[in-house]
């Protein structure tokens, strides 16, 4: 008995012992905290999946509501493609996309079963994830204009032909197959060396029609600039359909303008009748000197311009040359040579170094932006500000063209398409005592072109080139360039024109050419969108 009662003994102290119990209650809850902490790290690796998702199905929404032309089966195909693109994860395996279209929203939604770890103890062997987004379709409005280069040198290699194929199709994915569009309006702007605005505008109010005097040559001398001191005669008495005793007789005025000078060259100022030096001149492109034979018959010339035979002059010009080439001065800024005289060469003229295509403006016809397109013809040297000022002025809101909107305007997305395959390029130095071709800003001797003998006319032409870029990109109008097969110096000017170094385009080929249209195409649709 003494035996088993003091085993009892022991017994019922063990069990009375309290030293032991922190470690049983300890492992007790160890399993359900565990379970916790592994559920918690279930759950976050769930919740990263979700994020990708939504990520991915963000991005597959946004590309198929800027897609055009496309049915629902087509843009659901194209949804799934996108989403794969962009899910990164491997964690888990999402279901197909749902999208559904409702009136402008579009909706998808994704699921994922996400394998657990941790969560097995409790019998739970995955999380099922769900993402969905919703994306509202609010159309803004786009406003496009095309500066287009018509340079001699687009009509090699077969690249005009590629310019106005991938053009047009640019246009026809735009209008999404509708010859009319209510929220599309594209123009286009042709140039060379300067810009034609168009004959029609001849009486628009915005060019400077003046004859010479001191006072108007003074308050503007643009017009004046390779013309003789006759008292009343503007630019636009030269031509066949002027007014002046010294016209030609089968050139009447096409449509060609000079730029501005001084404080209005580089804007986008409206005209005024009121302020001479806001008005455009009439490009009036002189006849250059004859090559005289000692019997003092024309024998050719050493300029690039030569289409009047001057056998005799007499005369004050109005802007003067260096005593050694007054001989040659005097013989271009004569004015009488003109009267009676015809041009039998389309190779020279009053135009030369002008596209014979004008400008179209912004419309919503696609027929006449194909037209217009079609219309290109490659011919002269390139002067690329030029041709951006026109497209500024196109699509701003204020006058010489009053069909763009108003700057800031969330509803309408501003865009211009620079495209050119060379460089600035006016022929610098050379042309006798000219020192360059003429072209919108006149011959590098009358000073636009910085140095008089024209030696930095090219380079001034690019750095004319950026301040008209950087003026366009201040107003908030997207600004695509291509260079289209151009050299190292022009790629590195266009890509720092761009809005964007992405908006910059180097060099394709003909055949790339048209995907690049449509890449911008592409862009300006998702532009469309207000998420």
């Amino acid at each position: 008995m003494s035996k088993s009662y003091g085993l009892l003994r022991r017994l019922g102290g063990f069990a009375r012992d309290p030293r032991g119990n922190v470690a049983m209650l300890f492992g007790l809850a160890a399993i359900p905290l565990l379970i916790c902490i592994g559920a918690a790290i279930d759950y976050g690796r769930a919740l990263i999946v979700q994020q990708q998702m939504a990520s991915a199905e963000d991005a597959a929404g946004l590309a198929i509501a800027s897609w055009t032309g496309l049915t629902q089966a087509e843009l659901k195909a194209k949804a799934q493609l996108f989403f794969d693109a962009n899910y990164k994860s491997t964690m888990g395996a999402p279901s197909p996309l749902q999208v559904n279209f409702n009136g402008d929203n579009i909706v998808i939604s994704v699921t994922a079963n996400v394998p657990t770890t941790f969560m097995r103890i409790a019998n739970i062997d995955h999380l099922n994830m769900h993402a969905q987004a919703t994306i509202t379709k609010k159309e803004r409005n786009i406003e496009l204009v095309m500066v287009l280069d018509t340079t001699g040198s687009m009509a090699s290699d077969g690249k005009i032909g590629a310019l106005k194929s991938a053009a047009t199709s640019m246009v026809s994915t735009l209008f999404e197959g509708n010859d009319q569009s209510s929220t599309v309006k594209i123009g286009v702007v042709p140039f060379s060396a300067a810009v034609n605005i168009g004959s029609a505008n001849k009486n628009s109010g915005w060019l400077d029609k003046n004859g010479y005097s001191v006072a108007n040559a003074s308050a503007d001398p643009i017009p004046f600039e390779d013309l003789d001191q006759t008292l009343g005669i503007s630019p636009l008495d030269l031509y066949s359909d002027g007014t002046g005793a010294n016209r030609l007789t089968n050139r009447p005025w096409a449509g060609c303008v000079r730029e501005r000078g001084g404080n209005y060259e580089l804007t986008d100022d409206a005209p005024s009748a009121g302020t001479e030096a806001t008005l455009w001149a009439p490009y009036f492109a002189p006849d250059e000197p004859s090559k005289l034979n000692p019997k003092g018959k024309c024998t050719g010339s050493n300029y690039a311009n030569e289409y009047i035979c001057e056998t005799s002059y007499a005369t004050t010009c109005v802007t003067s040359s260096s005593i050694s080439d007054a001989d040659d001065n005097q013989r271009q800024c004569f004015t009488a040579k003109y009267a009676g005289k015809s041009v039998s060469s389309t190779n020279v003229g009053p135009d030369y170094n002008c596209p014979a295509t004008a400008i179209t403006a912004m419309t919503s016809t696609q027929a006449t932006i194909n037209t217009a397109i079609d219309a290109l013809t490659p011919k002269g040297s390139t002067v690329i500000p030029a041709g951006l000022l026109w497209g500024w002025r196109m699509i701003s809101p204020g006058v010489p063209f009053t069909e763009g909107s108003a700057y800031n305007d969330d509803k309408y997305v501003k865009a211009i398409i620079l495209l050119t395959d060379g460089e600035n390029d006016v022929n610098q130095t050379s042309n006798g005592f000219d020192k360059s071709s003429y072209n919108a800003f006149g011959y590098a001797k009358n000073g636009h072109l910085g140095n008089l003998d024209g030696s930095n006319a090219n380079a001034t032409l690019d750095a004319k080139t950026l301040t008209v870029c950087s003026a366009i990109k201040a107003k908030d109008i997207r600004l695509y360039t291509i260079g289209f097969q151009v050299t190292a110096a022009s790629q590195t000017l266009l890509q720092n024109c761009a809005t964007k170094p992405d908006m910059f385009y180097n060099s394709p080929t003909t055949s790339q050419l048209a995907a690049v249209f449509q890449d911008i195409a592409q862009g300006l649709s998702e532009l469309r969108l207000a998420q």
